[in-house]
Parts: C-alpha cells; sequence; structure tokens
C-alpha cells in the first residue's frame, strides 16, 4: 500500500474557541500520538485531508505526515483512527492519528469482495454473504485494498469459507479456515412463508387456524359439556319441587 503524502503545521495555542476559528479558516485540528512518543497537535488544510480520505482503499490508508519544521523518519507512518464529523455540515471537525512503524506487523481491517458467477443464483437462489469484513495481520506496506472470495461454480446451499479467500504473500488471515464466508441460500417457497407466517401468529390464533371448517375446539366441547350438565340439573331441581308429596294427596 503507498503512502500518502499530508502535510499539516504543529498546532501552537488550543482551546474550544481555536479550534473554532481554525474551522471557520478551512483547518482541521489534530493529533498524532503512539510508539512511545510525545502527542503532538497540528492543524490541515481540509481539502488536504479530503484528498487523502479520497484515496483511501478499504477505509485504510498510510499517511506519510509531513509537519512543518519537524523532522520526518522513512520507517515511520501515521494511520487514521477516529474522525469526528459534524453531524450538521457533514465535515470532519478533528482527526486522530496514530504512529505505526513500517517494519513491523500490524492487524487491520479489510472489505472482502464477492467475484464471479454461482449457477445457483441463475436457479432462484440468493448470494448470503457472511463477513463484510476480515482482520488480516501484515507490513503496513503489505495492507491489500480488499481480498477476494469467487463463487463461481456454487450450486444452492453451498458454502465458500474463509480458507478459499484468496490471500496475497505476506498476508495473514485472523479467521478460521472453515469458518463461512459466503452461502448460497434457497429460494423462499409460498410453502416457506407460510410456515414462517404461522410461527409469528399467537398460540392462540394458531390453534384457530389448524381447525378444519365445521370442528369444534376442545376447550368448547369441555363449556357446552359443564353447560349441559348445568342445564340437566335445573330441570331435574324444577321437576322435583312440581311433585306433590304425599301428605298434599291425601288432603
Amino acid at each position: 500500500m503507498e503512502q500518502i503524502t499530508l502535510v499539516a503545521e504543529k498546532k501552537q495555542e488550543a482551546g474550544s474557541g481555536v479550534a473554532k476559528r481554525l474551522r471557520v479558516a478551512g483547518k482541521v485540528p489534530g493529533v498524532v500520538y503512539g510508539l512511545g512518543r510525545e502527542t503532538l497537535a497540528f492543524t490541515v488544510e481540509r481539502h488536504r485531508l479530503f484528498e487523502v480520505l479520497d484515496r483511501a482503499s478499504g477505509g485504510n490508508v498510510l499517511v506519510s505526515l509531513e509537519l512543518v519544521g519537524a523532522e520526518t523518519d522513512p520507517d515511520i507512518a501515521a494511520i487514521i483512527k477516529e474522525i469526528q464529523w459534524s453531524p450538521v455540515h457533514k465535515e470532519p471537525l478533528s482527526v486522530d492519528l496514530q504512529w505505526i512503524s513500517l517494519t513491523e506487523a500490524i492487524v487491520v481491517s479489510v472489505p472482502i469482495v464477492v467475484e464471479g458467477e454461482a449457477p445457483g443464483v441463475e436457479e432462484g437462489g440468493s448470494v448470503n454473504q457472511l463477513h463484510y469484513e476480515v482482520e488480516i495481520e501484515c507490513l503496513p506496506t503489505n495492507i491489500p485494498e480488499r481480498l477476494l472470495i469467487d463463487i463461481t461454480g456454487m450450486e444452492i446451499a453451498d458454502t465458500r469459507h474463509a480458507s478459499d479467500i484468496v490471500v496475497p504473500e505476506g498476508v495473514e488471515l485472523l479467521l478460521e479456515p472453515e469458518e463461512g464466508v459466503v452461502t448460497i441460500a434457497r429460494p423462499i417457497t409460498e410453502e416457506d412463508l407460510e410456515v414462517r407466517g404461522a410461527e409469528e401468529l399467537p398460540e392462540g390464533e394458531l390453534e384457530e387456524l389448524e381447525l378444519e371448517e365445521g370442528e369444534i375446539a376442545p376447550e368448547e366441547l369441555e363449556e357446552e359439556a359443564e353447560v349441559g350438565e348445568g342445564e340437566e340439573a335445573a330441570e331435574g331441581e324444577e321437576g322435583e319441587e312440581a311433585e306433590p308429596s304425599e301428605d298434599e294427596g291425601s288432603d
């Protein structure tokens, strides 16, 4: 990965008021730290920072920071750690850089790009990407813009694993080889939608759907039985009250 030069000036003053004046003047305040060095505050022209960001690949960029009045070490570069953005104007409010050694391996994340054509997609399946980026370890100068995984020849229900990712020499993939990265999902059928809809229904509504036309639910049968028994008991009591006693008949 090539280095992009960013010319900056040491920041002499501090405070929110100073930062506001810098932004009005088209500058962005920042700091750079790391490798046991003293943290340095600087300012950079906004348009120069945007030039660096525009050339950043996969979110990674090596910055050759040239501070006016400071010596440059050819074995050291910087990476962007964080940018604070204005939620209103969508402009950078500040930038944090970190020194890194060009002779020591670092861990970064790079995007995974799917390439090729899968027969399973032509049959109605869909590409299901399980990982969109992955961590790697390598020298800063060996950081790839992206990693490729080929889905050519994949049928429905096939899976490509981390071991299928094309990894350049000098780059170590920090993902287990058997970890799934891309699958070809089978098409969703009407039956799948019906099952999924039934699973989302409350238990009571699901039981109602399962009853055939004219069929009575078990709890309704129990209620009718209880009502029937109650009515028979009531009729029996009324009949007993209506029958005259033997003493009344003798009179």
